[in-house]
């Protein structure tokens, strides 16, 4: 009787620091996306062509991204502490790549792209490799859950909409891979010139906003799956 109730109290103490994580992730990333549509609101840029980054110099709002973005990654530090708090195993290339996309958001707050003529150029291209190490990071952690919670039938559904999340994510960050070769680049070889000029019609901003957007969607289905899992371990 005696182990039934400690085994009892452990799983409630351990539902309770799923809480308590996921709250503060939610907290952190609901910041992160007011303030940025906020921004995007106030601003006199162009919401849909203009690229993120350039609202680091809006006429309004100054420092607002930044403050998004610092917001961001320390909600996806959250984020791990949820899933670990549920006792899902998070291997190290997740946290190898929790690092890499916290220290990316980090970086490219820091360090704003170049725009104007007394920004350094090279500040510009650690916030270039930064936006695109954490892009390419976010996707690969949601893969890395999914492979350690194979098999786990209690969590079937909720890493089947994951998944979709995942195959959301990366389509959207390839389109926006190619539209920003189309948009910055020259091409020699006829048909991928060809095939990339068709996405000149999309702009490059929106597709960036979409893959924002999405990555958004996958830390809150990180969280969803956080809480599964604390539920399915006290129900077990």
């Amino acid at each position: 009787m005696g182990q039934l109730g400690t085994k009892a109290a452990t799983t409630e103490v351990a539902s309770a620091r799923v809480h308590t994580w996921a709250l503060a992730a939610t907290a952190a990333l609901g910041w992160a996306l007011f303030t940025l549509t906020i921004l995007h609101a106030i601003s006199s840029f162009d919401p849909i062509a203009d690229p993120i980054s350039r609202y680091a110099f809006t006429d309004t709002g100054q420092g607002m991204l930044e403050a998004s973005l610092l917001s961001f990654a320390v909600g996806l530090v959250a984020v791990r502490g949820a899933l670990l708090a549920a006792g899902l195993a998070v291997s190290r290339t997740a946290t190898i790549l929790i690092v890499v996309a916290t220290t990316g958001l980090v970086a490219a707050a820091l360090f704003p792209a170049t725009f104007t003529e007394d920004i350094d150029p090279v500040s510009g291209l650690i916030h270039q490799y930064a936006s695109l190490l954490t892009f390419l990071s976010l996707p690969g952690i949601a893969v890395c859950l999914l492979d350690s919670t194979r098999g786990v039938e209690e969590l079937r559904r909720t890493r089947r909409m994951l998944a979709r999340l995942v195959w959301a994510a990366l389509s959207g960050l390839v389109l926006f891979g190619l539209s920003y070769l189309a948009d910055n680049l020259a091409l020699g070889f006829a048909p991928l010139t060809a095939a990339l000029s068709l996405l000149d019609a999309v702009p490059v901003g929106l597709l960036q906003r979409v893959v924002f957007l999405l990555d958004f969607l996958l830390l809150a289905g990180l969280l969803v799956l956080a809480h599964r899992a604390a539920r399915s371990t006290a129900r077990a």
